[in-house]
């Protein structure tokens, strides 16, 4: 009869259950049970016929030893994989197709992924892989089960690139790529896809917005995020609607990271504004940004914030990882037809630049500002302009001659968000388009012309069509642009023709098509990138520069950004931005990681034009000063050493040809102004602390990753036993590449039904377990066809591990029998999981789980616990293989193993786990105080102030100000009290019973049946004897010794000398001098650290003088025979002997 505790197979048709309740109603009976896998209660009601069919497993805390072993050892190591975060602390690096360097795993490990809640500023220079650093903390995360819901926010051009080439094939993470189609066709997409990535511009859309502010994300990552601008005019505030996007998303998330390359940009309040993203409070003021960003933890880490330069950033063997960089300024003279058209063009922009700056229409001066950067682009571009311009002024007038009352209406610009001349340098191609068509629309013009009637307008149209038809002879002409001509000698010089790659950016689509063009005209094999192409289009351009037909790649600025170039080592700027930043921004495509040559970037200029003058006196020095001071950082602080000059200064030196300050500066002498860079760059490293890498730490999180990984033969082991049990086909073709023959039934219907993968799309894949051979193989040419890397985040490699850890659970509850050919004595080993939780909510309404512990703990004959690896298990095998029947016990209860694993795991991991929230809430804590008490000292002093002028007046403004500011002062007050309950909140852990997951009873063989299966027995004193000959050696010569040979992780001791190199080594004694024995857990992880695996073998260990014999890489150096019974391996006398390494002296 079942009762209450008994765990039951058939009531619930996806888990095990445990009987809560059992209670009879008349003929039937009522059942109240939990859920093993689920922790879900549910109730049924059962005739006695059906209560009769339930299959009882065993009692609730209480283990039979009739589960199957090889199930039950399987079960173990898929949870070992399913929290391997805690064995291996790097695991999402072992299981992606990334090689991270030195600075990569510091953001990540130490400063990331440790906090609790990650609001975070990740400002590395360009080309230093920050959305590698992205998709190795989403992947952590995802495997640490802390976030099921990501969004990642990129530029239009980005998205397929994040999506397929970064969180795809690196990562393993299938996310869906929501654009307007998609929504259109799945407008819940939002809320039914956990993993997104879009556009910024796309979710600036109103009819999106309203879906967006209504879904809450476990994580999004802003990418280009010194694109969500806002600045401060006073007392205005002035937010792009990319920012007010962003803030609502920020509210609408836990985790918040955002990466940009050039965070400051000159502008406290805009550098503010982007922090405020990821806390107002904590941001509250410029100093308090300024302040908060340089500070340093304990452990020397900032909380918010991390910049590190490139000319900081060294690979593990030490070496920079960026090639040197040159410019060269190149400067040539307009044809005198070119110079006419040009001073034409000028002084008509001159004469309107003056109405401009006496109305303060800033309309007008963007659009001077865009013909006349069209003007020195290319005579195209400014003959487009020109045409466009005056056709509209004509269909204006024609319009005003019909119905002249039309000039009186008042005309807003609705759809395009412009506030400053700056943000013509922040717009996209896209953006410049509408531009371009709006100031060509005649409806539109009024605002874009500084005349002030019809007939003005008629006289400007004259103007406007006098200048286009001197631009248009000149391109009709058939006459090589001048322009063009320079460049053209610039390809022969720098050998493109003979297949050297070259970029070309360019600020003008028109001009982008212009070269296009010609250059195809004059043999050579050009591809484009613009912002009017689709993503894909883009990316097919890049897939193609990269073969050897194409030589030259055409960009402009705003489709550049973000592509990956490092194949390239030329650049050429055909026309130069006037916003300096551009510069850097463009030589960031193809300087960065992975170049493998010195970098030549060429300026182009028109030496006798007004800007021209200044544009090549201004590069020379900036040339010669980066070859003064050594540093490539003139190009990052240009803007800031160019602060007090304003773009609107530059644009009338050039229209008016007064001298300004643009002028006064470049004038300097250069030593003079090479001081001036060098201060700017000290204060750009004082004013947002940029931090140097910490090489040694991350060598260190390196190695420790190292000694425990998983990857690549814990991985594949376990898959080849759990996918052959589940009757699944594999054979090797080649060297370590692997081809699926058949994949089981139930492995299909968990692709199709949970990553909606159809078998027969993988059936006759090829993968591979080896990172680097799978890498081999995607670089050569094999012809094997398409492959997968196995791994953790591979759709058939977790289903695996689903299904074993669901089918095989019911092993594992009834507890099974284990063999240990190495143990002397007989002990239980329980299987056990540890968890503290949090009061922070889940979308599923579950508790969080904060962290957990997997842990395997030993009980002898005498009850004494001790804890030790779960892979302990994997040197066990089924007693099946030995001709002596065991006996196990009766049964096993888990009583008192609970209280020793609560004791001695789950509080310890609690305390440790406490004591990281405590710190981190502290410095929070100490953060929001000292932000909130200094905005309310601010208000209570303009308080004061605004009563003290009450007494000598009765202005009714001041006091309408009075009550706004203390209706500020008591929201500030209400604010604070909230943020500072909410902090504490946070603080609030809770421990779990330690769950029991499975328990075997674990039987060594004898004597007499150990040297018959085996060849050899085991002697623990020599074996101590061995141990201590090995870290007296170690110790001689100067190394630090740590002894891990009860902790079952592979290897015996770890030795470190000074240096920071490791040993692993694996200690093995003898009584005489004979063959050792090895486990199968030390086999693969000595396989795994390879050169630095090391086997010391102690012979005559009771003699007088016992003998040390070291070998270094022995599963690469020596062969060892695998026993038939058991999985141990053997290693004769005569392999070692030959084969061993001279001792030290």
């Amino acid at each position: 009869m079942i009762k209450t505790g008994d765990i039951i197979k058939n009531l619930s048709p996806n888990e095990t259950v445990v009987v809560d309740k059992i209670k009879r109603l008349g003929s039937q009976y009522s059942l109240v049970f939990t859920g093993i896998n689920s922790n879900r209660r549910s109730s049924k009601i059962l005739n006695e016929q059906q209560l009769s069919a339930l299959e009882v497993l065993t009692s609730d805390g209480e283990f039979n030893f009739k589960g199957d072993p090889e199930k039950f050892v399987l079960f173990a190591e898929a949870e070992r994989i399913n929290s391997a975060y805690q064995f291996d602390p790097m695991f999402a690096i072992n299981c992606s197709i990334v090689d991270p360097l030195p600075h990569q795993v510091e953001a990540v490990y130490k400063y990331l992924l440790p906090q609790p809640k990650i609001r975070f500023l990740l400002a590395d220079d360009t080309g230093a892989g920050k959305t590698i650093m992205a998709g190795l903390l989403v992947k952590e995360l995802i495997m640490r089960k802390i976030v099921k819901r990501v969004l990642i926010v990129t530029p239009g051009g980005l998205t397929k690139q994040w999506q397929e080439d970064e969180m795809g094939v690196k990562f393993n993470i299938p996310f869906k790529l929501v654009n307007r189609s998609v929504f259109s066709s799945e407008p819940t997409v939002f809320q039914t896809s956990n993993f997104i990535v879009t556009s910024i511009d796309f979710i600036c859309r109103e009819d999106v917005i309203q879906v967006i502010e209504k879904n809450i994300w476990d994580l999004v990552i802003f990418d280009e995020a010194h694109k969500l601008s806002a600045y401060e005019y006073g007392e205005k505030i002035y937010k792009s609607k990319r920012y007010e996007v962003a803030h609502i998303i920020s509210k609408q998330c836990e985790h918040l990271l955002l990466l940009t390359a050039t965070p400051h940009r000159g502008r406290k309040d805009t550098f503010k504004r982007l922090m405020q993203l990821l806390d107002e409070d904590i941001f509250a003021t410029d100093d308090l940004a300024t302040e908060r960003v340089r500070e340093l933890s304990l452990n020397g880490v900032n909380k918010f914030f991390i910049r590190r330069l490139k000319e900081d950033m060294k690979d593990w063997n030490g070496t920079s990882l960026y090639k040197k960089r040159y410019t060269k300024t190149v400067s040539y003279n307009l044809t005198p037809d070119e110079k006419r058209l040009y001073d034409a063009v000028t002084n008509y922009l001159t004469k309107r630049k003056k109405e401009a700056n006496e109305t303060k229409n800033i309309h007008v001066s963007l659009a001077l500002q865009v013909m006349q950067r069209r003007l020195v682009s290319s005579i195209y571009a400014i003959r487009n302009t020109l045409q466009k311009r005056w056709l509209a002024l004509q269909e204006l007038s024609d319009e005003l001659d019909k119905n002249p009352s039309l000039w009186k209406q008042r005309i807003k610009l609705e759809e395009f968000e412009v506030t400053n001349i700056n943000d013509l340098d922040e717009l996209d191609d896209e953006e410049r388009d509408v531009l371009d068509n709006i100031m060509a629309d005649p409806k539109k013009l009024k605002l874009f012309t500084t005349a002030k009637s019809l007939s003005e307008i008629k006289v400007e149209a004259g103007e406007v069509k006098s200048l286009f038809e001197m631009a248009n002879t000149l391109y009709n002409k058939q006459q090589e642009e001048q322009k063009y001509t320079e460049l053209k000698k610039l390809l022969t010089s720098q050998g493109v023709i003979e297949g050297e790659k070259l970029v070309i950016f360019t600020e003008h689509k028109d001009t982008l098509l212009y070269l296009q063009e010609r250059l195809s005209n004059n043999g050579y094999h050009v591809a484009i990138i613009h912002g009017g192409m689709s993503v894909d289009e883009r990316r097919e351009s890049q897939c193609r520069f990269m073969t050897p037909d194409i030589q030259i790649l055409i960009c402009t600025d705003a489709a550049g950004e973000g592509i990956n170039l490092q194949f390239c080592r030329l650049l050429i700027n055909w026309d130069i931005p006037w916003n300096p930043n551009r510069l850097e921004q463009r030589m960031g495509r193809i300087h960065r990681y992975g170049q493998k040559s010195d970098v030549i970037v060429f300026n182009m200029v028109a030496g006798n034009t007004r800007e021209g003058v200044v544009l090549e006196k201004l590069l020379t020095k900036l040339d010669i000063i980066r070859e003064q001071l050594g540093d490539d950082r003139v190009y990052d602080v240009i803007q800031d050493v160019l602060k007090g000059i304003s773009l609107n200064s530059i644009i009338s030196s050039v229209l008016n040809g007064q001298e300004n300050e643009l002028d006064i500066f470049v004038d300097r002498n250069t030593d003079e102004l090479g001081n001036l860079f060098q201060e700017s760059i000290n204060n750009k490293n004082n004013e947002i602390a940029h931090s140097t890498v910490d090489y040694k730490d991350a060598r260190q999180l390196k190695d420790d990753s190292d000694e425990k990984r998983l990857q690549p033969i814990y991985i594949r082991l376990f898959f080849e036993r759990a996918f052959k049990h589940l009757g699944g086909q594999f054979r090797e073709i080649a060297d370590n590449i692997f081809q699926i023959t058949y994949i089981p039934d139930i492995i299909v219907q968990k692709l199709k039904e949970l990553y909606n993968i159809y078998a027969e799309n993988i059936s006759e894949l090829y993968f591979f377990f080896d990172k680097n051979k799978f890498l081999e193989y995607q670089s050569s040419n094999t012809g094997y066809g398409r492959a997968h890397y196995i791994n953790p985040g591979n759709a058939l490699f977790d289903c695996l591990v689903d299904t074993v850890r669901q089918t095989f659970r019911d092993d594992t509850l009834k507890g099974t029998v284990l063999v240990s050919p190495e143990d002397k004595y007989p002990y239980f080993a329980f299987f056990i999981k540890n968890q503290i939780q949090d009061n922070r909510p889940t979308q599923s309404g579950e508790p969080n789980i904060a962290t957990e512990l997997l842990t395997l703990v030993c009980q002898d004959e005498n009850g004494i616990f001790h804890q030790t690896s779960p892979a302990k298990l994997l040197d066990l095998c089924p007693p099946i293989e030995f001709a002596k029947e065991i006996t196990p016990p009766e049964s096993a209860k888990e009583t008192e193993v609970i209280e020793w694993a609560f004791e001695n795991q789950t509080e310890p991991l609690l305390e440790s786990t406490e004591k990281m929230v405590k710190e981190d809430i502290k410095s929070r804590r100490e953060y929001l105080q000292t932000a909130f008490t200094q905005i309310i000292l601010d208000i209570q002093g303009e308080i004061n102030e605004l009563q003290n002028k009450i007494l000598f007046t009765d202005d009714e403004k001041i006091q309408q100000k009075l009550l706004a500011k203390e209706a500020r002062y008591q929201l500030l007050k209400e604010r604070k009290h909230e943020r500072m309950k909410q902090i504490d909140s946070q603080v609030e852990l809770f421990p779990i019973e330690p769950k029991v997951l499975g328990c075997a009873y674990v039987v060594p063989l004898n004597q007499i049946e150990y040297k018959e299966n085996f060849g050899m027995s085991r002697d623990d004193e020599v074996e101590s004897i061995a141990m201590k000959v090995a870290i007296d050696y170690e110790i001689s010569h100067g190394r630090t010794t740590t002894d891990v040979s009860k902790d079952n992780v592979g290897y015996d001791i770890k030795s470190l000398d000074d240096l920071g190199n490791k040993r692993y080594i694996e200690v093995k004694g003898r009584s005489g001098t004979d063959g050792v024995m090895l486990s199968e857990n030390e086999m693969n992880r000595l396989a795994q650290l390879g050169s630095r695996s090391w086997l010391y073998i102690v012979t005559e260990c009771r003699s007088e003088k016992p003998a040390l014999n070291v070998i270094n890489n022995p599963i690469e150096k020596l062969e060892f025979e695998q026993k038939s019974k058991g999985i141990q391996f053997f290693l004769s006398l005569e392999e070692w002997q030959t084969k061993k390494e001279k001792l030290e002296i």
